[in-house]
């Protein structure tokens, strides 16, 4: 037999095997799984109708039989990305209407069990950011710049503020260490930046939080409160303890904004105020506060302390059916962002939180564009690595190695770290790869 021959023969095997698995494979473990639904034998039909719709995704009744299995199973993690991702596939079929159906009973049952809430504005950049519950008692640390003195109840403020939330959340506990490298909450108060007024019209923020993630993994997070207005005024415990109550809300995993003045969360639109914590009282959590926070805790992480694959995810549910799809995410964080800028406008973090929702929605030169925006109010190192970090992942995704490199350089001046390294790495392996393949063309 010639090699030719033997090639044609092979070929034609292997069509005809292709043929099977592609039409023949499916079709049969259709039929078991309809037959085990009938049965009710829901994880037989589960595993028989999963295989059909894997090798024909878009058979509109491998769809819907295999969503009607999902419908029977427990809901795991896996089971409610399932039916999500058929619930808002470009597909506008029966399949698709059920699996919505459920995602919005799901959420509507949940919903009802937790209360008035405003968890759709909780999310960082796409994804929840925040603490393993088992990670409680959370150690907190609270330091003032050396450069300044304050009234001796500003840390005790911050120290009541701490105790408030956890008397208002029963799963939560804080305990203090004198050891800042084991702080999970670092508290600095600092003095307040200059060039915040124009005249006599001042627009700034008293307070704001930072988490530090290095490899997908939340490392800390940082309150910065301003120890005075920018007419060097200190603030009156009150005042102090109502922000302490509110950055803390952010370092718990709230990286959002409530629209309701009657939140704790709540950020001021007007152009004379930036948070509610101007108030005369103490301020206390509303009802929705505290339901936010308890549902932002039901729902599984994208970016916790521990790697994600060590989350215990039983009972818990999948982000993406309370808080909706990332399109949806990323409009109301520039929503956000926009505020923010708006109350502050010689603030970076605005322009940071602008820039990066930009970059999210792949739209790069607006984000560049914002974070030149941002280098002239970065005040803060932590500011300034962030704006060279961020430019220099935009650059390398457009393949600019060049000028990507140089911010990735700079953020490594300001921090050297493996986060950074592993930034540089990449792009210097991406330059010398576009090298290789053009000598290739070229010679």
């Amino acid at each position: 037999m010639t090699k030719s021959r033997k090639f044609t023969i092979t070929l034609v095997v292997l069509t005809i095997m292709l043929f099977i698995a592609v039409r023949v494979l499916p079709a049969f473990f259709y039929s078991a799984g309809r037959s085990a639904l009938k049965k009710e034998d829901y994880k037989s039909a589960y595993s028989n109708l999963k295989k059909a719709y894997y090798i024909n995704p878009t058979n509109k009744d491998y769809r819907y039989y295999f969503v009607k299995s999902l419908i029977h199973m427990t809901p795991t993690l896996e089971v409610q990305k399932e039916i999500f991702r058929i619930a808002y596939c470009d597909l506008d079929d029966s399949a698709a209407a059920l699996a919505l159906n459920t995602v919005n009973n799901w959420k509507d049952s949940l919903i009802s069990g937790i209360g008035n809430n405003y968890i759709e504005q909780t999310p960082f950049n796409k994804g929840i950011l925040r603490w393993d519950k088992k990670s409680f008692p959370l150690k907190i640390h609270v330091e003032t710049d050396k450069k300044i003195s304050v009234p001796a109840y500003y840390e005790d403020e911050v120290y009541k503020a701490f105790s408030q939330w956890q008397s208002s959340v029963d799963f939560m506990s804080f305990t203090r260490t004198n050891k800042k490298k084991e702080a999970r909450i670092l508290v600095k108060i600092c003095p307040i930046p200059k060039g915040l007024c124009v005249g006599k019209v001042c627009k700034y923020i008293v307070g704001f939080t930072t988490p530090t993630i290095k490899l997908n993994r939340l490392e800390r997070m940082t309150i910065v409160l301003y120890s005075a207005n920018p007419a060097g005024n200190y603030f009156s415990d009150k005042e102090f303890y109502n922000t302490a109550l509110h950055e803390i809300g952010h370092s718990l995993g709230i990286m959002g904004h409530s629209y309701s003045s009657d939140d704790l969360m709540y950020m001021a639109s007007a152009n004379n105020q930036v948070y509610t914590p101007y108030r005369s009282s103490f301020q206390s959590f509303s009802a929705r506060d505290v339901n936010t926070v308890r549902l932002l805790y039901k729902l599984i992480p994208d970016i916790t302390n521990i790697p994600v694959e060590n989350i215990d995810t039983k009972g818990l549910i999948y982000a993406p059916i309370i808080i909706g799809s990332s399109k949806d995410i990323n409009k109301r964080k520039i929503k956000e962002a926009l505020n923010y800028i708006k109350n502050a406008p010689n603030m970076a973090g605005g322009y940071i939180d602008l820039g990066s929702a930009y970059a999210q929605d792949e739209k790069y030169q607006q984000a560049l564009d914002t974070y030149r925006r941002a280098v002239k109010y970065a005040r803060t190192n932590d500011e300034k690595y962030i704006i060279h970090y961020n430019a220099a992942a935009i650059y390398l995704s457009k393949n600019d190695f060049k000028t990507a490199l140089r911010h990735a350089q700079k953020a490594r001046e300001i921090e050297d770290n493996e986060e950074i390294n592993d930034l540089i790495s990449s792009i210097n392996h991406a330059n010398k790869l576009r090298k290789f393949f053009w000598n290739r063309i070229r010679f």
